[in-house]
């Protein structure tokens, strides 16, 4: 063998015997933590009643903010102060400190969720111990949140666009299951827009087309795996399957008023919404259109997205109505200890949202456009994603 030669197969040796950066673990850990707390605390809401800030769920959540601001502060501090060559070679300056760039968007992040704590508990003391999922101090969270979750992002792509592709592939297995966490978070965050009430309305499928299609673009764009989308909608399928018959086991008792009924176990998010239809004909449809202008793509995906969904949840919602949905597979049955049994958030019926046919379909057009728009904006991101090298 050539010097060349011997070098480039000592070089794929080495390759292919490192271990996955420690980076993307500490990013794994910290974006299900944020979901997984996230999902804890809303049942926690619903079930027991919002009691004091020191609760398990909101620990587990604020957890995201310790591992992402220590990984942000040991990269920093270590790459400025002590980082070899090849270290700085793969970061960016900031103020005149040096880290990679996910390293600095983790420090923000974890920063913005920490300012939320004290920002919560003084919202609720104003205006009550039990609020909106979507209030101000929540959406500073989620913005720390995402902060924390894209840095780790950065963090695992930046290895993963450097390395052989060995590596890159367990790289990108990593990614893809980080995207399917994510989207258990987007459902969470959309409960109060998802109840099978309101899955004949245009205003569910307006609210689902702005997380979801973004996250399953993402994944489509850096993926170079056929169904690397459908991959990331088992995992949401089977995180939020996980939820809704493990949540019921555990017992819950009412700690805030007002409490209509009692519910002696804690209340699960619902079952998960069938995305997996729609990432199932993503990846069908990519092979064919890869290599089209991103605009042209996006308005593809985006209105097969829309209506392959529509054509599966439209129909599953007509039997999330009936008594065959109300057990522990399902979960229609449980109810909300702060609503009353005879509620129309409880009723087996649709919510009339949409007052006419006319109305109902100009809603189903900004849907529409809506889906478009994020499947764009997904694509972007994921080109954006695929060149970070630092």
């Amino acid at each position: 063998m050539t010097t060349t030669a011997r070098a480039f197969a000592l070089d794929a040796t080495q390759t292919r015997s490192k271990s996955i950066p420690w980076t993307v673990w500490t990013s794994v850990i910290a974006t299900a933590s944020a979901v997984a707390g996230g999902v804890w605390d809303i049942s926690w809401h619903v079930s027991i009643g919002r009691d004091t800030f020191w609760t398990a769920p909101h620990l587990l959540i604020q957890l995201c903010a310790a591992i992402g601001g220590l990984t942000a502060a040991y990269l920093i501090a270590r790459t400025t102060f002590f980082g070899d060559e090849m270290s700085r070679a793969a970061s960016v300056q900031v103020f005149g400190l040096r880290a990679p760039l996910g390293a600095f968007l983790c420090g923000w992040g974890a920063l913005t969720m920490l300012t939320s704590a004290p920002f919560d508990n003084w919202w609720h003391n104003a205006y009550g111990l039990d609020v909106k999922i979507v209030s101000p101090p929540h959406l500073v969270l989620a913005l720390g949140v995402f902060g924390v979750i894209f840095g780790g992002f950065l963090l695992t792509m930046a290895p993963l666009n450097r390395a052989e592709a060995a590596m890159a592939r367990r790289l990108e297995t990593v990614f893809i299951c980080l995207i399917g966490v994510l989207m258990m978070g987007a459902q969470s965050e959309l409960l109060e827009f998802s109840n099978r009430i309101l899955m004949h309305s245009s205003l569910f499928y307006c609210a689902i087309v702005i997380p979801f299609p973004i996250e399953l673009m993402i994944v489509r764009r850096i993926s170079s795996r056929r169904w690397a989308c459908t991959l990331a909608a088992t995992v949401y399928t089977v995180f939020s399957l996980t939820q809704e018959w493990l949540l019921p086991m555990f017992p819950a008792a009412q700690k805030l008023g007002p409490v209509m009924q009692r519910v002696p176990y804690m209340v699960p998010l619902g079952f998960p919404l069938l995305i997996i239809a729609p990432a199932i004909v993503i990846d069908l449809l990519w092979k064919r259109i890869r290599d089209w202008n991103g605009w042209k793509q996006a308005i593809v995906l985006g209105a097969a997205f829309l209506g392959t969904f529509m054509a599966v949840q439209w129909p599953f919602a007509d039997f999330l109505m009936t008594k065959w949905s109300g057990n522990w597979v399902f979960g229609t049955h449980y109810q909300l200890y702060m609503v009353p049994a005879n509620s129309v958030f409880l009723r087996p019926q649709f919510y009339p949202y949409d007052k006419s046919a006319a109305e109902f379909w100009r809603g189903m057009v900004f849907a529409l456009g809506g889906a478009m728009l994020t499947s764009r904006i997904g694509l972007a991101v994921g080109a954006f994603l695929r060149s970070v090298r630092r």
